[in-house]
């Protein structure tokens, strides 16, 4: 009994907080407000599905213009006003139904209050307010549909005002577009299609697990190496402080190559259908046009595309027919690991072991190079003598066969990087080049660049700036991919 008066007292005491008059609203009252409110959010939900079907039919026929490259290009300089650029209906009418509904369930909610007498409201008012809302968010949807209609409209206007006055640049900048493009969505869907697959792997096998453990052991002993290196360097050549930041910085670049190379013993099991040597190379093409045009908004820089002598076109030379390729034997492999057509784990063991063997290999031509790298930009003194890191001698690599290659990398004086050596090869098979195959641009590579260069009469040697001579620019590269391709 204490109990229950207590209960009363306190329902007593929370209507008096609230200055309830029970006899202000009927039970009959609130159900009404409640069945007003059910049937305005259905009627505004309804309209909006309604305006979510006009929209779709402006857009459909937008699309005949906004789809075009012309149209995305034209975009790209902001010669169309940003917010009239990709209008997404969906996503417009999918905020404003969020709206409704949150407005709803507060008013819904209220209703609850009142049926429980927790909130106080002249019932004619809060009738009216109902009203209220719903008057106001049907106008929001005819404004939706108005403001995306002249949105729309605008944006074409601006559109064939600018493409008349603009017809040869738009098309000059789309077909840049174009082939930016083709090499964003050819490494995308080749990473795509290679992650499906690694999960479909690491479902069935610790296969890649097992891998990614011997790939980090050989990662650590590579650094050590070079860092012994290094330390030899410097206590053989007694380089500047300059000389001894760039040896860790040719430090980085190393692990990073080391690490690349890695990845093609990864996957070699899988080679005959998919080459991870090719997707490294997307994945390269893709990292360097970014380099030149992605800003820091991550962003197209269409200005700079447009006015730049960079030749897009050699990156992306056969990324499509590349890419169409690698995803087509990904999916295959996919399928076979996921219906159990490959029994990965009696491949664990052979895998890894010919991964460390393979990675030994590699850790013993990069360390040769890297002594060579390091030999290259330090004082001449004394060779660095002796075993080091390995405990062995490892021998000068031989020259490779000239192959049909596309240059594609500018260099810099005493960078190293894989295609060099390429370059070195074909400059010696020209007789431009007499040294050893190592990798680095070094000044005798660079003396065979400028010589080839004045043969081909890419520069006449009376220039005023001589600066940009040994640049492995987009001229001499043209050139030389010009004569390989003979």
């Amino acid at each position: 009994m204490k109990k229950f008066s207590f209960s009363l007292l306190a329902l007593c005491l929370i209507m008096t907080c609230n200055g309830v008059n029970a006899a202000e609203l009927t039970w009959s009252q609130i159900s009404d407000f409640s069945t007003k409110l059910d049937n305005h959010k259905t009627q505004l939900l309804k309209n909006l599905d309604s305006s979510k079907e006009k929209l779709a039919t402006t857009a459909k026929e937008a699309s005949t213009i906004t789809e075009t490259t012309l149209y995305k290009a034209a975009s790209c300089l902001w010669a169309i006003p940003e917010e009239n650029q990709n209008l997404d209906f969906n996503k417009l009418v999918s905020s404003l139904q969020e709206s409704i509904l949150n407005e709803y369930i507060k008013l819904d909610w209220d209703i609850k209050r009142l049926n429980y007498w927790l909130l106080s409201e002249d019932p004619i008012v809060f009738w009216n307010s109902i009203d209220t809302y719903y008057n106001q968010y049907a106008q929001k949807i005819t404004d939706l549909e108005n403001e995306y209609y002249t949105k729309a409209t605008k944006a074409k206007t601006d559109f064939l005002e600018y493409v008349d006055n603009n017809t040869e640049l738009l098309n000059w900048l789309a077909i840049k577009l174009d082939a930016f493009n083709a090499i964003q969505k050819a490494a995308n869907d080749v990473t795509k299609a290679l992650d499906a697959f690694s999960w479909a792997v690491k479902e069935k096998s610790s296969l890649l697990i097992d891998l990614e453990g011997a790939r980090e052991e050989a990662e650590n002993s590579f650094a050590e190496q070079l860092d012994t290196i290094i330390t030899e360097s410097i206590s053989t050549y007694q380089p500047d402080s300059d000389t001894q930041a760039q040896y860790y910085i040719h430090k980085d670049n190393f692990i990073k190559k080391f690490k690349q190379e890695e990845k093609k013993s990864e996957y070699y099991l899988f080679s005959a259908i998919f080459s991870y040597e090719k997707y490294a190379d997307l994945l390269d093409r893709k990292a360097n046009v970014d380099k030149q045009f992605v800003n820091s908004e991550n962003t197209v820089d269409c200005s700079l595309l447009l006015t730049t002598t960079f030749n897009i076109w050699s990156y992306a030379k056969d990324v499509e027919s590349v890419s169409e390729s690698l995803v087509k034997g990904l999916n295959l492999l996919t399928d076979a690991v996921k219906n159990w057509k490959i029994d990965m784990s009696i491949l664990e063991e052979p895998t890894v072991v010919y991964f460390k063997k393979d990675t030994e290999k590699l850790t013993k031509k990069y360390i040769k190079n890297f002594k060579d790298m390091l030999k290259s930009i330090s004082p001449a003194t004394e060779e660095l003598t002796g075993s080091v890191a390995t405990g062995e001698n490892t021998e000068v690599e031989e020259t490779p066969a000239v192959v049909n290659v596309t240059f594609t990398q500018s260099f810099k004086k005493n960078q190293y990087h894989e295609q060099v050596k390429t370059l070195q090869t074909v400059l010696k098979s020209w007789g431009y080049y007499n040294g050893e195959i190592t990798g680095v641009y070094s000044p005798a590579t660079i003396e065979a660049v400028y010589q080839f260069q004045l043969k081909e009469w890419i520069i006449t040697g009376n220039e005023k700036d001589k600066s940009a001579y040994w640049w492995f620019w987009n001229a001499t590269r043209a050139r030389m991919n010009s004569l390989l391709q003979q």
